[in-house]
């Protein structure tokens, strides 16, 4: 894959960003810009800032408004239970000191029982209307959490599927860009880069041909040494037959 071939490969990534997350469809368009233009320093920042498993939920879909404000909803009702319940309390309490101080001969009487009653008509909802009005936000508490569990489960593992599928082609081409920035040797450092690179051969090849040599003086070595091994045995089967 070719510098032109990878930056039309990394607009097409920016085009699909770009009605979900325009922020991420220009950073995708300058980094394309940036490798077709070959400034490998900019690619490599722009690289850089690029999430490529954040990128690859996007563009499989993970964003959808809708499910993203009932899941919000969800998390924001967590409390309302317990603010609503303090906020009765507040109330019952501030219309059961009136009433005991217009009516002192009903500190007998329970406390739950006034506030079922109003508290002498001080309060506008009772203790029902408060219990009533807790476990209408806890049922829609279960039926929003159970909807998203639900839709969780059912669409989980091609969802997932589909992520790393559209991962694995981004990180792709991410890592070719990469590439094209780290082997372009066209700046006005390559003849330098490229005599380094001649030096370095040549020490390679002396090495090599030094090792050579020795390793055909060992040889030599090993093979008079073979020799005089036979010398010996012949001699010490000569001994032998006397």
């Amino acid at each position: 894959m070719d510098r032109r071939m990878t930056a039309a490969a990394i607009r097409r990534l920016g085009d699909e960003a770009l009605a979900r997350e325009p922020s991420l469809g220009t950073l995708l368009g300058r980094l394309a810009d940036a490798v077709d233009d070959g400034r490998a320093t900019e690619a490599e920042g722009y690289i850089g800032a690029i999430d490529a498993r954040g990128l690859a939920e996007l563009l499989a879909g993970a964003h959808s408004r809708f499910w993203a404000v009932l899941e919000v909803l969800r998390n924001v009702l967590v409390f309302a239970p317990i603010a609503v319940t303090w906020f009765g309390l507040s109330l019952a309490a501030g219309a059961y000191a009136d009433m005991l101080a217009a009516r002192p001969e009903l500190v007998s009487q329970p406390f739950l029982l006034l506030w079922e009653q109003g508290f002498g008509g001080r309060l506008l909802f009772n203790f029902g209307t408060l219990a009533l009005i807790d476990a209408s936000l806890i049922g829609i508490l279960i039926l929003l959490s159970f909807t998203l569990h639900l839709r969780s489960e059912l669409t989980d593992v091609a969802f997932q599927t589909s992520v790393l599928l559209k991962e694995s082609e981004i990180r792709a081409v991410l890592g070719q860009a990469s590439s094209l920035g780290a082997l372009d040797v066209s700046g006005p450092d390559a003849e330098a880069i490229l005599a380094d690179m001649a030096a370095e051969e040549r020490r390679i090849y002396e090495r090599a041909s030094e090792r050579e040599g020795e390793l055909f003086s060992l040889e030599g070595v090993v093979n008079r040494l073979a020799e005089a091994a036979a010398r010996l045995e012949r001699a010490a089967d000569a001994i032998a037959r006397r």
